[in-house]
């Protein structure tokens, strides 16, 4: 697998993921050991997340569905996931390989107890082959959690990485939240009423520590499929780890991105904010519209290398008391 400049954000390490092995229900909620009907059937009770500003850990995740980990039923079965499964109302100790695609994970949680360095506690990338899924992905109203990590694995670990939809998800106590990378150049994705917070950091960053991002993407291609698009919507992104590349972080490390839509989003913690960086490959299409930043760290925004953003509206310094929370407004980096 590609590894990432230590400069800019997670660390992706190589090659193969290790010691995974995953957790499977079968279509129409069935668990494949038992034949059973799933114990838990989530149905959202909570409060409703609205723009980024709202979102909190009571109405996102399994707390907006009245469930917590601990109560979920332990989910057994190959951590390689088939195409065609639906996983519903369980609890996973171990990471997910959801690379065959054709996956819905729904009112779940991920805790696992260990992880490999620089990899995904949720991936959809087959990197045996360096293959993109062959399907489309869903994680909705789901916990990726890694406070039973210990300090240096949970920071060299991100919640997710790859390409799928992910809504009103709760991701915490790792190093890094999303990471939409290897997307391939195919799908569209939407990234909505996520709340990711709580990162760690391992080590010195100017060595060989970690760096956090809330949430990246490092490539998303619409040269084959010039219609689709990266909608990342009604999040609440806080990178606080204290080796901090930033909450929202666009970097055109692995491949071109093209057609990035971010709006609505709630961005917090250390670093830049909001980061655009030109690397290896260009981006096109960028659009930042009704954000709010805390302007905490090193500012709300930059941009490093390539035309800048193509569309700059409305974003503003964060202020409870504002209409629509807004404060002071944002100039275009």
């Amino acid at each position: 697998m590609l590894s990432a400049s230590r400069r800019h954000g997670i660390r992706f390490a190589s090659a193969m993921m290790v010691g995974m092995c995953v957790g499977i229900l079968s279509d129409c909620g069935l668990d494949s050991d038992t034949g059973r009907a799933s114990d838990v059937t989530p149905s959202r009770s909570g409060p409703s997340a609205g723009l980024g500003w709202t979102v909190n850990e009571s109405n996102v995740g399994l707390r907006a569905l009245g469930l917590s980990c601990d109560e979920l039923p332990r989910y057994s079965g190959p951590r390689v996931v088939p195409a065609g499964t639906v996983i519903s109302g369980k609890r996973m100790d171990h990471g997910l390989d959801l690379s065959a695609g054709e996956i819905v994970i729904e009112g779940s949680c991920v805790r696992p107890i260990d992880s490999a360095p620089g990899m995904p506690i949720v991936g959809t990338t087959d990197y045996n082959r360096m293959l993109v899924a062959a399907g489309k992905i869903t994680i909705r109203d789901s916990e990726i959690d890694g406070s039973l990590l210990d300090q240096k694995m949970a920071a060299q670990a991100t919640g997710f990485i790859g390409v799928a939809d992910l809504l009103r998800n709760y991701i915490h106590g790792l190093g890094s939240g999303i990471a939409i990378m290897n997307a391939g150049t195919e799908r569209a994705v939407l990234v909505e009423h996520n709340y990711v917070t709580g990162l760690v950091a391992w080590g010195d960053p100017a060595v060989d520590g970690t760096h956090s991002d809330a949430f990246t993407v490092r490539d998303f291609d619409a040269s084959v499929t010039p219609d689709r698009s990266l909608v990342v919507r009604n999040n609440r992104f806080d990178s606080d780890s204290g080796a901090d590349t930033g909450a929202f972080f666009v970097q055109s490390y692995a491949g071109p991105i093209d057609n990035l839509v971010a709006e609505g989003n709630f961005l917090e913690g250390g670093g830049y904010q909001l980061g655009l960086n030109q690397t290896n490959y260009p981006y096109s299409n960028v659009r930042a519209v009704n954000n709010r930043f805390t302007g905490t760290g090193w500012g709300p925004a930059y941009v490093q290398g390539g035309p800048g953003w193509t569309q700059w509206e409305d974003n503003h310094l964060y202020d409870p008391t504002g209409s629509d929370a807004a404060g002071d407004i944002v100039a275009a980096p």
